[in-house]
């Protein structure tokens, strides 16, 4: 089998090399991070590989693939040319729904990173420690004793606000879920019911998001300490009305993609061992 890497970021890099490591053939189209002896035409890439993997995200409005350096490519150009060649197997990040749907017509099997639970979890430890790296950079206050507030209890809530609590700040996450509220007492933290947000969000000096919708409208703004640092970590466009926070100078931060920023080793190794796991070739 020939792997195919198809734009990405610098994660891909180090894939790239594990891959290799593995003595495994990969051939590359437009990623800026991997020196390639030579640059194939996208229909020379794909007509030779076998596996393709492409950019997490796949996309980021839903017509073009994204992150392959200037070039435009659309969603549905790449699914004709990878129906009319012999690609196996595609997997990517965040895929479309649609092009998942007609890829797998044609008996061409596809895998979203995203949707695997041990990519889910594995991504949220270089996720938290981004955030936490990102909220120390972007005040003049030490998270050790500070006031913080995780909204969202999922796979990235969870391992973020033990790690807070670790580093000896006051951490408090939201719950929807009485299991949720279940497990946050369980682990020392204090609970606070999501409906209630407008009460006591003003009370944090930090409030790290992980909820992928619009939380922080111009209300939920309005009530905030102008001191207090919101670390937006929803996927794309994020949980915040930037625009409204920007006009009540409350400083929000946008942090998407962390563990490729932040850990792309790790990011890249976790994406090796999910690729090679659901080819059955790990230890061959």
């Amino acid at each position: 089998m020939i792997f195919g890497i198809l734009g990405g970021d610098f994660r891909y890099k180090f894939l790239y090399d594990m891959l290799k490591e593995k003595n495994l053939k990969i051939k590359v189209y437009n990623n800026k991070f991997i020196e390639k002896d030579n640059v194939l035409s996208l229909d020379e890439f794909l007509s030779s590989i076998d596996i393709l993997i492409t950019p997490i995200p796949f996309t980021k409005d839903n017509k073009t693939i994204f992150n392959l350096n200037d070039e435009v490519l659309e969603i549905k150009t790449l699914e004709a040319k990878i129906i009319n060649s012999d690609i196996k197997f595609v997997c990517g990040g965040l895929l479309d729904k649609t092009f998942t749907k007609n890829l797998e017509a044609k008996n061409i099997n596809t895998l979203d990173f995203m949707e695997k639970e041990e990519v889910a979890i594995l991504n949220a430890i270089p996720t938290a420690e981004g955030a936490i790296q990102a909220a120390m950079e972007n005040s003049h206050k030490t998270l050790f004793s500070s006031k913080c507030l995780v909204l969202g209890y999922g796979r990235c809530g969870k391992i973020l606000a033990n790690m807070l609590k670790g580093i000896g700040a006051n951490v408090s996450a939201t719950y929807r879920k009485e299991e949720d509220f279940g497990y946050i007492k369980g682990f020392g933290i204090e609970a606070l019911d999501f409906s209630n947000l407008k009460k006591y969000a003003k009370d944090f000096d930090f409030i790290f998001n992980t909820i992928p919708s619009k939380v922080f409208d111009e209300p939920i703004l309005k009530t905030l300490n102008e001191n207090s640092i919101i670390i937006d970590l929803a996927q794309a466009p994020g949980g915040v009305d930037y625009n409204i926070a920007r006009d009540l100078n409350i400083k929000a931060i946008y942090c998407p993609s962390l563990p490729s920023r932040v850990a792309p080793y790790t990011a890249g190794e976790i994406l090796k061992d999910c690729i090679l796991n659901y080819c059955d070739i790990n230890n061959k």
